[in-house]
């Protein structure tokens, strides 16, 4: 899956709050995959997979993104890489993650291990700042 099945996963990890799988298709496009809401707070993240070290990005997931955070909306780029690892991006970074290598991006934080290994703490406590 493009998604790497991050949102299978976070149904089992992001406790708390109100977890929804976003699917706009033919309405909207680039709206990220996933939306929760915990504490009063709104969080928006982009789920991407890879096998190398790119991710595929669409103009139009780019253009949400930064309307989105223009309006002081909370958003992530959170990306599995090799099956194994979890990097969790800052919404700001969609255009380098565009042009740019995965590590060369800087990153809010990476785990690696599988899902059952990341430190879920941390991912909510990035998130829900």
């Amino acid at each position: 899956m493009s998604d790497g099945e991050l949102r299978k996963i976070y149904r089992a990890h992001l406790k708390g709050g109100d977890l929804l799988a976003i699917e706009t298709g033919g309405t909207t496009g680039g709206v990220p995959d996933t939306n929760w809401c915990r504490d009063g707070v709104e969080i928006w993240i982009e789920n991407k997979a890879c096998d190398h070290w790119r991710v595929a990005i669409r103009p139009a997931q780019v253009g949400w993104i930064e309307r989105r955070l223009r309006c002081g909306g909370r958003v992530f780029i959170a990306v599995r890489r090799a099956g194994t690892e979890f990097w969790l991006f800052h919404g700001s970074m969609i255009r380098r993650l565009v042009d740019e290598r995965v590590d060369d991006v800087p990153c809010l934080g990476n785990w690696d291990g599988g899902a059952a290994r990341w430190d879920w703490g941390a991912i909510v406590g990035l998130l829900s700042k």
